[in-house]
């Protein structure tokens, strides 16, 4: 019994020793949160409450330093705490988001982030629907069913490659390639609409359908539409870099909700088919364009109230 006594604050120390190398803990304390956060639900708007509304078409530069936590990181960022330590997700972009893990599919290891192989099930994939570059109003004619092959080839442009015909000549041949480095997918198109609820006497604002945008060298990639309210529970699951506090975890809905993002106004809905602002203004004049279409915004709400 006393040699229990004399070697029982050893024994603790052991224990204890052998439990912290039993789990490695990335950082000062557990960070479970996020993984288990919900997106907060829109408040229902009734059609009789709505006594105004605007549809409004803008771009968001994702290269543009407040729009950085959905541009980067370039490449999916794993944590290295072991398994069974914390529930966390890796850190992705949003396209990544998007495209691997929504439209794709993709499932990974909740602890590790790791990449499950062969573990891509159907049921699990988001709604997506094909790019009409013709009709960006009616975003939502061609869906893509959750087992079409095309989703794995929405990301897709023509490489030139060079081969030799019959002739023993170097010829160019352009064949189709799947992107794979993302960083040239830079623009965020997002169509939205606000609303004036005469119920809560306010102004509000719900995001409808996305998309991605960009040019390698001479070539358009502006693949597909989401619709936004789809997606709005993996966004929520799914935490962004935050510049000034660490830990204050964002979300990807978090950003969308709050409006922490900047962008431009490049159409409205109007009479002359939905046109863009580009078909008619040019420069500097687009720009206090969609400047205007947001001040007549603000100016309706504000002239709702007496001062």
């Amino acid at each position: 019994m006393k040699m229990l006594t004399k070697f029982f604050p050893i024994i603790v120390l052991l224990a204890l020793c052998a439990n912290a190398s039993a789990q490695v803990l990335d950082g000062a304390y557990m960070r479970e949160n996020t993984v288990e956060r919900t997106f907060v639900p829109y408040q229902n708007i009734r059609e009789a409450d709505a006594m105004y509304s605007k549809k409004i078409l803008r771009v968001v530069e994702m290269r543009e330093k407040q729009n950085h936590s959905l541009y980067f990181p370039i490449t999916r960022m794993t944590y290295p705490a072991g398994i069974g330590v914390q529930p966390q997700r890796s850190r992705v972009n949003l396209l990544y988001l998007i495209n691997n893990i929504g439209i794709l599919g993709e499932q990974y290891e909740m602890h590790t982030g790791a990449l499950i192989e062969d573990t891509i099930i159907y049921s699990l994939r988001y709604p997506v629907y094909k790019l009409n570059p013709s009709d960006i109003t009616n975003w939502h004619r061609i869906p893509i069913e959750n087992d079409d092959p095309l989703r794995n080839e929405l990301l897709s442009y023509y490489e030139t490659i060079q081969e030799q015909d019959i002739d023993g000549n170097i010829i160019d041949v352009r064949i189709p390639s799947i992107l794979e480095d993302t960083r040239i997918m830079d623009k965020l198109w997002i169509w939205e609409e606000w609303v004036f609820d005469k119920q809560r006497s306010l102004m509000d604002v719900r995001i409808i359908a996305m998309s991605p945008d960009g040019w390698n060298d001479d070539q358009r990639i502006w693949p597909f539409w989401i619709y936004f309210p789809d997606y709005r529970p993996l966004f929520a699951k799914y935490e962004v870099f935050n510049t000034f506090n660490d830990a204050e975890h964002k979300t990807f809905d978090d950003i969308f909700f709050k409006r922490k993002f900047t962008s431009y106004i490049v159409a409205e809905t109007n009479v002359y088919d939905n046109r863009l602002i580009a078909d008619y203004l040019l420069g500097i004049d687009a720009i206090r364009e969609g400047e205007r279409i947001q001040a007549e915004l603000f100016k309706f709400e504000h002239d709702q109230w007496e001062y």
